[in-house]
């Protein structure tokens, strides 16, 4: 009887002692409540506070009764290519733009409007805050493991976008309820971030202590592994909405020719990744991507080009211009030299004597070396000039100094 009541006072205690670490310990709630209020504070001058939240596990099937249509919604860009997302009330939004347009929060009106990219644009800050202070605050490893790594990517421009982003088989729901400006406008913020299952190898024999270690699985085998959906575009055809609304199973369309050798390849979210061609495998529609030239940033030769021209290298090219500036540079230096020296001869050639006859040896000109004697060939008799025909008398020098001219008015 008196061990039954010792085991039961040690219990007590044991349970009390988890109880007061647990309060004392930084959670994954206890740490996303004061981020955000700290983090609405410095970035919006914004009272937040989370008055309740909740964690739950849900599979990737169950997003269905999560994701709303009428939130904002947001995905975030994690490490390893996790997906995340986060959705906002419209009235958390609505109170965060009065924030930072008008400096106050009002109640809200129940207007309703469709969520924009500005929106977006005003919440990314707050996300890519909060995502970097968490994962340093928190105590579990799992808890940092989950949210570490995480930004804004973009907005989902509708639910049904946002769902097929989100692929990961399990993801951990994280609901705030979040109170803005004291009592002003309360909202739902939702963070849906996926679950990353690590897989351990045990190696083929013992360590030096005779246990196995386990080790996380090679960067390769996880890369090769993820998924990726590729959309194959063939061409784009501009049709009239009547005759858009007038197709039927069996109606033909028109494809320009040309377009079979060059399919654009393109991510889910139409970005193009290259280009490919038409063809089938076994009876089956394929498409062989195009291979890249390996060195694609050097020029290729023409095809009137003869095989024996060899094209210069960049670096022969940089080598070549680099001797012939410093080859211009030294010309200009000599042809400044000697129109230097020039001047100065110039000037003592033509600097007179102070005295009559005193130090002429100075002032004179240097001789011309006697130049060679060169044999030029004789020059034939010119023909002789006729006879200039007789000229008019001409008047004296002494009568047209006494002639007076007319002078213009």
């Amino acid at each position: 009887m008196g061990e039954t009541k010792s085991n039961t006072v040690l219990g007590r205690i044991a349970a009390a002692g988890r109880e007061d670490h647990q309060a004392r310990a930084m959670t994954l709630q206890k740490a996303m409540r004061v981020t955000l209020t700290k983090v609405a504070d410095s970035l919006m001058d914004l009272p937040l506070a989370v008055i309740g939240s909740v964690v739950q596990k849900v599979t990737g099937d169950g997003l269905e009764s999560v994701i709303d249509d009428d939130a904002l919604l947001l995905l975030l860009d994690g490490p390893t290519a996790r997906v995340g997302a986060v959705q906002f009330d419209p009235v958390l939004v609505g109170g965060m733009i009065q924030q930072q347009t008008i400096g106050t929060v009002r109640p809200d009106t129940g207007a309703a409007r469709p969520m924009t990219r500005t929106d977006a644009a005003i919440c990314a800050p707050l996300l890519d805050a909060v995502f970097e202070r968490v994962p340093k605050i928190v105590d579990s490893a799992e808890d940092a493991r989950l949210v570490d790594g995480f930004r804004f990517g973009a907005k989902a421009e509708h639910s049904r976008a946002l769902r097929i982003a989100l692929e990961a088989p399990e993801y951990t729901i994280l609901r705030l309820t979040i109170d803005l400006a004291r009592g002003t406008r309360q909202g739902e913020m939702v963070i849906i971030l996926p679950i990353q299952h690590l897989e351990v190898t045990v190696p083929e024999g013992p360590d030096d202590h005779g246990e196995h270690k386990l080790q996380p699985p090679e960067m390769s085998k996880v890369v090769m592994d993820l998924t990726t959906e590729l959309n194959m575009i063939l061409c784009r055809v501009k049709l009239p909405l009547t005759k858009v609304r007038d197709l039927k199973p069996g109606d033909v369309l028109d494809i320009p020719p040309g377009h079979f050798p060059n399919v654009q390849i393109c991510e889910k979210f139409g970005r193009v990744l290259g280009q490919g061609v038409v063809g089938h495998v076994d009876g089956l529609r394929a498409v062989k991507p195009k291979q890249k030239p390996l060195h694609a940033s050097q020029p290729l030769r023409r095809a009137s080009d003869e095989d024996r021209v060899d094209m210069p290298k960049v670096e022969e090219i940089g080598d070549r211009r680099r001797a012939q500036d410093t080859d211009a540079r030294v010309s200009q230096s000599n042809e400044k030299s000697e129109d230097a020296g020039a001047a100065q001869q110039t000037t003592t050639l033509g600097k007179p004597s102070d005295a009559d006859g005193a130090n002429d040896s100075e002032h004179k000109v240097p001789a011309i070396a006697d130049a060679p004697e060169v044999d030029l060939p004789a020059l034939e008799d010119f023909p002789d000039l006729e006879d200039l025909p007789d000229l008019a008398d001409m008047p004296d020098l002494a009568d047209l100094s006494e002639t007076k001219l007319p002078i213009a008015s």
